[in-house]
C-alpha cells in the first residue's frame, strides 16, 4: 500500500502516513464538507498496515495535532483509536498534542485517553 501525504487544506489537516518509517500525523484543522469520504481511505490505509504488521519498525509513532475539528471528525478519531487498540503492534507510542492556552485541546485527550486507557496515550502541550 502507498504512503499517504495530504497537504493541510483551508479545512482539512495535513496527514503523513509513512509505512516503512512507521509514522502516522494528523496536524491542524478538520471539518472536510465531507469527513467520512475524507477519511475513509486513511482509515482504510491503518486497516492496512495494522493487518500486515510486521517488525521491520522497533516503534510505530502516531501524532494528533488538531487544532480543531468538528463532531463528525470526533467519530473519525474514535475508529483511528479503535483501529489502534485492535492491532497486534505491540511497541506504539501515540501523542496527543494540545495548544496550553486552550483548556478543551486537554480536555479532549483525557477523553480519549480515558475511553482507551490500553493504549497509553501521552500528552504533549505546545
Amino acid at each position: 500500500m502507498n504512503d499517504i501525504l495530504l497537504e493541510q487544506g483551508e479545512n482539512t489537516p495535513k496527514v503523513i502516513m509513512n509505512q516503512a518509517k512507521g509514522f502516522i500525523e494528523f496536524k491542524g484543522k478538520s471539518y472536510p464538507e465531507n469527513t467520512f469520504a475524507f477519511y475513509r481511505p486513511i482509515t482504510e490505509w491503518l486497516k492496512y498496515y495494522f493487518n500486515n504488521y510486521s517488525d521491520k519498525h522497533k516503534v510505530t509513532t502516531v501524532n494528533f495535532k488538531f487544532l480543531y475539528f468538528n463532531s463528525a471528525t470526533t467519530q473519525i478519531i474514535f475508529e483511528i483509536l479503535d483501529i489502534l487498540q485492535d492491532s497486534k503492534v505491540k511497541n506504539m507510542k501515540i501523542y496527543w498534542f494540545y495548544d496550553k492556552d486552550n483548556r478543551n485541546g486537554l480536555e479532549d485527550y483525557e477523553d480519549y485517553s480515558e475511553e482507551f486507557p490500553e493504549l497509553h496515550i501521552e500528552s504533549k502541550a505546545y
